[in-house]
């Protein structure tokens, strides 16, 4: 079975970024896992607790169809470049063992969603090297890594992904997150974006794009995106 890693600044990126695709994988049957650094904050005014943050959470991974959503708890505008942080996501990694990785793209302008890119890339470096026994044993790199858009558009692309026939439930994951939506239609906009790129780079429907990372190794078994 395909095992996916989506790794997130905070709970939602990897659903703006990547849902659609994410909606594919786990309908073809790969196992997906989802990887949340930064612990929730809570939100001005929302007016709800840790238990219901925890439960919006919940409620977006089973609209995503991941097996599991595992969140670091990192401290919001603390996280750092640190040891501790790269080894989480190392020991992640070599837990998971994924055949495809997704992870925010190397532009993103908000400064947390850069350190996550930059301990990302580290970590897998590390998660298939013969050191770091701390965090477990190595495992084979992965054959995709993709980096996606959540703030910052990528002014260039490398993959683009069809996700019109599963636009709708990824709004409708995003939909889970019904204290964010308070702040900003995070639907909309999600569903704003996806049109503009189907439209931009296949001549309509709805579409993500991404950063091709890394690209090698072995993509037997490969059930999510075709054609790469």
């Amino acid at each position: 079975m395909t095992a996916v890693l989506a790794i997130a600044p905070h709970p939602d990126d990897e659903l703006i970024g990547a849902g659609g695709s994410l909606i594919k994988h786990s309908g073809a049957g790969c196992h997906v896992s989802l990887l949340q650094v930064v612990g929730r904050e809570p939100t001005l005014g929302a007016g709800i607790g840790p238990e219901e943050y925890a439960a919006e959470i919940e409620v977006a991974r089973e609209r995503l169809g991941a097996f599991e959503c595992v969140n670091l708890g990192a401290p919001s505008r603390d996280l750092s470049l640190s040891r501790r942080w790269r080894m989480a996501l190392t020991s992640a990694i070599r837990r998971v063992k994924p055949d495809i990785v997704y992870l925010p793209h190397a532009g993103e302008a908000d400064r947390e969603h850069q350190l996550v890119h930059e301990l990302a890339v580290d970590a897998l470096w590390m998660a298939g090297s013969e050191f770091f026994p701390e965090a477990g044993r190595p495992c084979a790199p992965p054959g995709l890594v993709l980096g996606y858009e959540v703030w910052t558009p990528m002014a260039r692309h490398s993959y683009v992904e069809d996700i019109t026939d599963v636009l709708q439930a990824k709004v409708h994951a995003m939909r889970a997150y019904r204290s964010q939506l308070r702040h900003v239609p995070w639907d909309a906009a999600i569903e704003g974006l996806a049109r503009y790129r189907g439209a931009s780079a296949q001549g309509g429907g709805a579409a993500e794009v991404f950063e091709v990372i890394r690209l090698g190794g072995n993509l037997a078994g490969f059930h999510g995106n075709p054609d790469v």
